[in-house]
């Protein structure tokens, strides 16, 4: 009889903790929807414009020809930081948990892993598309060159990387301690490859936060599928 009662309570528990997961996720998302919306219809061009002014007048131009804040070191500094959401970085990175799923047989988290970050990254191409001024004709441009600044790629894509990762890594842990350290972990990374993108000049900060809000948007779309997904399998099941 105590260890129905024990199951009956953990199980109410899970439904809550399940309950109020979605309701996060499903504010993060709205939200994000909202904060990437304020930016397409420009009413973060002010913020973001006295953004770039300050930096301008704090750190002046590079040099005459370029259009970058701060000296070369700097900028230098900033670009190897902004890396971490570079498309070489991340392709890296992506074959190397491909190959350990792949050696694991782990199928359902490699397959979950390539729909997130793939579908997100045409995500963020079509958008790109979308603002561009212009689309090269040559397929090496285009993949090589940026299409649009806006919104911009590595904060998006480092956004949608990093957390994934750190989502799925705190899901194996037990303690609640190592598991905030890891998605915090996370969202350091991905506030700092932003700011890196800002501070040179290379990306205004409306760029940045559209990013990070599209980032957003889809990852909590993602979960939303996935528990949708797992309770109809639990359904068919039973």
């Amino acid at each position: 009889m105590q260890a129905e009662l024990e199951s009956t309570h953990l199980h109410i528990q899970d439904l809550e903790t399940d309950r109020r997961n979605k309701l996060i996720a499903l504010i993060v998302m709205f939200s994000s929807s909202i904060i990437f919306l304020c930016t397409v219809l420009g009413i973060t061009d002010g913020l973001s414009d006295q953004t770039s002014a300050l930096l301008q007048e704090q750190l002046g131009f590079t040099n005459k020809w370029s259009k970058s804040f701060g000296p070369e070191w700097f900028v230098d500094i900033n670009k190897d930081f902004s890396a971490l959401g570079g498309f070489p970085l991340l392709s890296i990175f992506v074959s190397i948990i491909v190959i350990y799923y792949h050696l694991r047989n782990e199928s359902r988290r490699l397959w979950r892993l390539l729909f997130i970050l793939v579908l997100g990254s045409i995500l963020m191409y079509s958008i790109k598309l979308l603002f561009a001024s212009s689309i090269p004709d040559n397929m090496k441009e285009f993949i090589i060159c940026s299409v649009s600044s806006f919104p911009s790629g590595h904060a998006m894509m480092g956004a949608i990387f990093y957390m994934t990762f750190a989502v799925t890594i705190s899901r194996r842990q037990h303690s609640k301690k190592t598991k905030r350290l890891t998605l915090i972990s996370g969202i350091i990374i991905i506030v700092i490859i932003g700011i890196c993108r800002v501070l040179p000049g290379i990306h205004t900060l409306k760029d940045v936060i559209a990013g990070w809000s599209l980032g957003f948007a889809w990852l909590s779309f993602c979960w939303l599928l996935e528990r949708y997904v797992k309770k109809n399998r639990v359904r068919a099941i039973v």
